[in-house]
């Protein structure tokens, strides 16, 4: 298991989460899971998790899901065993660009071309999700 420290700071404090995950070997599907893409699978901290930061994790993890299924044909679970916002300022927003870092930092994969960046002048976090303009827009 590994950390990855997601961090953006700001006069006003910053955006931070840190992220414990690890990658398991493909087994029959996890009870507590979330199926992001052919056989990967985001497995759920056994403490739980708020929904909000699930639906960002998941989005997040798959940012890099066609690499994870070239390299890992036969499956590959991310287990998440913690996920915490440590003295920040708190946007659900923040679990994706955690675990996209998190996967980066694994295997050495290329950045997604997602990002946070705050506006001094007006004092609000902005996101910034590469070719995916609004990720839950089904329309």
């Amino acid at each position: 298991m590994t950390t990855y420290k997601y961090r953006l700071r700001s006069h006003i404090g910053g955006l931070a989460a840190d992220l414990d995950a690890e990658f398991r070997p493909p087994q029959e599907a996890p009870e507590s899971h979330v199926q992001i893409h052919q056989r990967i699978r985001l497995e759920l901290p056994r403490t739980g998790i708020y929904w909000k930061d699930l639906a960002w994790l998941a989005f997040g993890a798959s940012l890099h899901a066609m690499e994870l299924a070239e390299r890992y044909p036969n499956g590959l679970s991310i287990t998440i065993h913690f996920l915490r916002f440590p003295l920040a300022d708190y946007r659900a927003e923040v679990a994706a660009l955690a675990i996209e870092g998190w996967i980066r930092q694994e295997l050495g994969l290329p950045e997604a071309g997602v990002y946070a960046e705050y506006s001094a002048a007006d004092g609000t976090y902005s996101f910034h999700w590469g070719d995916e303009a609004s990720p839950f827009d089904d329309s």
